[in-house]
């Protein structure tokens, strides 16, 4: 956490008074913490906000995580929802996280169905990470009407109230409640269908077995609000945020008023992963020099705790790319990368890769080149990386930019994973496989049968593309999103047939596979098969079913299967092929037609780059739909 403007200013006041110095929560005594809004749109609607960003502070984590606060606690004046703010203790967390906070006053003289609709308004777009509480006949409206809506909620905590007995399942809801009604403690454990318990001195929580973020906790004590919500945030606050375009969802739609189909279908609750917990180091390397590069570049470097007593030339090394305009920290915070990390021992890098006119850190972008020499570096600071197994993975562009570097630099990365990777460097890529002098590089491209750049199926044929938004089909207008021509080049480089498209051969590659299957990733179905050359298996191509276009969790653990069958010979530059059934590996130099024994399973824009950027930026910068 920075606090940069507050804290300033508590020194320079107190330097100036030649007194001690003075704090932060302080220098709110004398002003006001939150901001009445009044909305111009709907009658009677007031709130006050308090935005900790705007005010100066930052979090080390992306913006998918920042919590926004939803607080209803009955009619408030500015002062009585100041002092509302100080008794529940929100500002440390708010500032940690750079967090939001909204006290919202009944429309009428009580919350009803209409505090409902503007809430979802004022809520907007991109939503992940909203909790709301719930005080006394705030407490009331949460039960009976918010837990009706919940879908887009990532966690409640009711504090006092009542609720109605005959409300009916809705959906589940990560709650913490103190001392509320009994019949809000039955509905909460039926809403998660919870069906095991475990009992603490100060409150009893109660999970889902098979899924623990589904998760009750009842307070067993009279306490304050302040203990109410350390408690609320210890266990249920700072353990998930819900994803907001996991099947049909898109980045940008509202959270209420669209005809869009299963709009209100709950978003997902997803883990947030906690660094201490998982015991990885995090370094934020911020505006750095990189050798032989001009600029000041930044990355994050996230390093299993046990990496540092490992010995030298023995720990993969992973980056992972951001999409385009993306906080390069939404990689650790959203792919499974990092949770996998640990249990595999490997080191993860996500860099800022794009140029500063379009990147999300507005530093230099490090590009192919500075990549290249970022790895060099990294490799004099952690001897530990063992250079034969450096891979490069992303998600959109970042996709597209791991396409572009597999051929390259194909001497440096081992293997290369594209998430709903774009085509963003086809002209590129084809003019370096024209006259390709380079190496071997197998290649996992992934990617959701819902993503609406429409990827896949190959042909554009995906019934669940942009039109249904805006209108307008993406793929049909901007080849950026025909992603076959880099397949073809993966073919190229690996020395297989090239081929051309037949979707009669396979429905969303238009690609004969080896192993063609139905299998299953993670809750997900996932059409998957692969390509072989002399040496063994050099591609694989996967289709997750009711997937949009972001991180999968679980893709993680299925690249990075696919990423330790191969290392690099650093003298040669040629592919290694690992037999994982012997755990011995075997140098396959293409020149001699060597074969072995396999056990596995230039700047480019977007010609909508503006609309992407929209898209993708949304999802941390929350365009929200102001009402005020």
């Amino acid at each position: 956490m920075k606090k940069i403007t507050k804290a300033l200013l508590a020194l320079t006041l107190s330097l100036l008074m030649l007194a001690a110095p003075i704090s932060v929560n302080q220098l709110y005594a004398n002003e006001n913490i939150l901001t009445e809004v009044t909305s111009d749109t709907i009658n009677n609607y007031t709130y006050y906000e308090y935005d900790s960003e705007a005010d100066g502070y930052t979090s080390e984590r992306s913006n998918i995580l920042t919590p926004i606060y939803y607080i209803f606690a009955g009619k408030q004046d500015l002062t009585s929802a100041d002092k509302l703010i100080e008794e529940i203790g929100l500002l440390d967390n708010v500032h940690e996280w750079a967090g939001k906070v909204y006290i919202i006053n009944p429309i009428s003289t009580q919350y009803n169905n209409d505090d409902v609709t503007a809430f979802k308004k004022l809520a907007g777009t991109g939503v992940s990470n909203i909790k709301v509480i719930g005080i006394d006949e705030g407490a009331t409206f949460v039960n009976n009407y918010i837990s009706q809506n919940c879908y887009f909620i990532a966690g409640m905590m009711v504090y006092g109230g009542t609720m109605n007995s005959d409300l009916t399942y809705n959906v589940p809801i990560p709650a913490y409640l103190s001392s509320t009604a009994t019949s809000a403690v039955s509905y909460y454990k039926q809403a998660n269908q919870t069906d095991q318990s475990q009992s603490f001195n100060n409150y009893t929580i109660y999970q889902n077995s098979t899924n623990p973020l589904q998760i009750v906790v009842n307070s067993k004590t009279d306490e304050t609000l302040k203990n109410a919500f350390d408690n609320a945030w210890e266990t249920v606050f700072s353990k998930n945020y819900r994803q907001h375009n996991e099947t049909t969802e898109f980045y940008n739609m509202p959270v209420t008023d669209t005809n869009l189909a299963n709009a209100e279908q709950p978003y997902k609750l997803i883990e947030t992963p906690i660094f201490d917990r998982l015991g990885i180091i995090h370094n934020q390397e911020i505006n750095q020099t990189v050798s032989n590069m001009p600029g000041k570049y930044t990355w994050f470097e996230y390093l299993p705790n046990q990496v540092i007593d490992t010995k030298k030339d023995s720990v993969p090394l992973v980056l992972t790319l951001h999409g385009n305009g993306n906080d390069p920290r939404v990689q650790a915070d959203s792919s499974g990368w990092i949770e996998l990390a640990t249990k595999e021992n490997f080191i993860v890098v996500s860099p800022e890769w794009q140029d500063a006119s379009v990147n999300f850190s507005k530093c230099d972008g490090l590009g192919d080149e500075g990549i290249i020499n970022l790895i060099d570096d990294l490799k004099i600071k952690y001897p530990q990386i063992d250079r034969s197994r450096v891979y490069v993975t992303g998600l959109s562009a970042g996709g597209a930019e791991s396409l572009l570097l597999g051929v390259k630099n194909s001497e440096t990365f081992a293997g290369v994973g594209a998430v709903s990777g774009v085509n963003l460097y086809s002209e590129a890529i084809t003019e370096l496989t024209n006259d390709y002098k380079g190496h071997e590089t197998p290649l996992l491209y992934i990617c959701g049968d819902h993503d609406f750049f429409q990827m896949i199926p190959v042909d554009g044929s995906s019934q669940y593309g942009t039109s249904q938004l805006y209108g307008f089909s993406i793929w049909a207008e901007d080849s950026n999103t025909h992603i076959y021509s880099a397949l073809q080049a993966y073919q190229k480089i690996n020395d297989l047939t090239v081929t051309d498209m037949n979707m009669d051969l396979n429905p969303y590659y238009g690609i004969k596979l080896d192993n063609q299957q139905w299998t299953k990733l993670g809750e997900k179905d996932m059409y998957t098969g692969t390509l072989s050359n002399n040496n063994g298996v050099v591609m694989e191509l996967a289709a997750i079913k009711d997937h949009a276009h972001w991180n999968y969790k679980p893709e993680a653990q299925y690249i990075w299967n696919f990423f330790k069958n191969y290392q690099r010979d650093l003298l040669t530059g040629e592919l290694i092929f690992v037999n994982n059934g012997s755990n011995t590996t075997t140098v396959i130099d293409k020149k001699d037609d060597l074969t072995t024994s396999v056990k596995t399973g230039d700047e480019v824009e977007f010609e909508y780059l503006g609309i992407l950027s929209v898209i993708t930026i949304t999802t941390f910068i929350y365009f929200k739909k102001k009402i005020a």
